[in-house]
């Protein structure tokens, strides 16, 4: 019995002292009027480099896949990628304002996305309650493998799978758009379907994206058009064998995303997937 009640003594000295380190850290990360900014490359073209320009100052490169922790003061900021080998400018420049929070963006060599962002009191404060329970984790599964996020990416493949189901092996195809009443989502999902079109084992060809932005723009096309006829000829014109749009809409637990695949030869309908989100 006395062992009994040490040991509960024990356990409740530990639980406060875990709570009063938790509370430190979260006063010491917002005294420091410091924030983070988590940038991922998601693309697969290993031809080239891709530097990261955080307030027109050059942050460090990222190969394929890579991952990097950029501190930055409080304050307005503005972030956009370029290509290593010369200034030029592959996206578009994001501007957010920090204030001890952590930014996460996804970039390839056409666009930059703000994924997420959060408080890193809030993080601080899970990273305790973990801590608690025991558990462990790292900074990249907190950031990028976590389980809503895996949920998340998990079912965009599994649509992605089953819409190109009877799509033949090796084609040439082009992922038109992902239209979306949330723009940064939009923009995910189609950077994690080019991923994993790319990277599918019918070896698809995937027609680069910036041909088709360049003919929308030189056509003054919308962003959102999903008449057959108007898909078929940019897959013509693209050379590609089917075209892939896609779009999410709803909310809660009525939010989807359905993808559409279209035969360019045939402009039959061979391929769909409506799956929750």
């Amino acid at each position: 019995m006395v062992n009994l009640k040490l040991n509960a003594i024990k356990t409740a000295l530990i639980a406060v002292t875990l709570t009063m380190l938790a509370a430190v850290n979260v006063f010491a990360a917002s005294k420091k009027g410091e924030s983070e900014v988590v940038v991922r490359r998601v693309d697969s073209n290993n031809l080239i480099r891709l530097r990261v320009y955080i307030d027109g100052k050059n942050a460090g490169s990222l190969k394929v896949g890579e991952t990097s922790i950029f501190k930055i003061k409080n304050g307005d900021h503005t972030i956009y990628v370029g290509f290593e080998d010369y200034q030029a400018r592959s996206t578009e420049v994001s501007q957010f304002t920090s204030s001890n929070e952590r930014f996460i963006f996804s970039i390839t060599d056409t666009s930059i996305v703000l994924v997420r962002q959060e408080s890193i009191a809030a993080i601080m404060a899970t990273k305790a309650a973990k801590g608690k329970k025991g558990e462990k984790g790292t900074d990249e599964d907190d950031d990028f493998q976590d389980q809503e996020i895996q949920a998340y990416v998990s079912t965009v493949q599994g649509a992605f799978d089953t819409a190109t189901k009877n799509v033949k092996k090796g084609a040439k195809i082009t992922i038109i758009n992902v239209d979306s009443d949330v723009l940064t989502e939009g923009d995910f999902v189609l950077e994690e379907l080019t991923t994993m079109a790319s990277h599918s084992n019918k070896k698809f060809t995937v027609i680069d994206r910036r041909k088709v932005e360049a003919y929308r723009a030189a056509n003054h096309q919308p962003l959102t058009r999903y008449e057959n006829d108007y898909l078929i000829s940019l897959g013509e014109l693209l050379g590609a064998n089917y075209v892939i749009t896609g779009r999410l809409n709803g909310d809660g637990q009525f939010r989807r995303l359905r993808i559409r695949v279209l035969d360019v030869k045939t402009g039959y309908l061979v391929g769909s997937a409506s799956a929750p989100l």
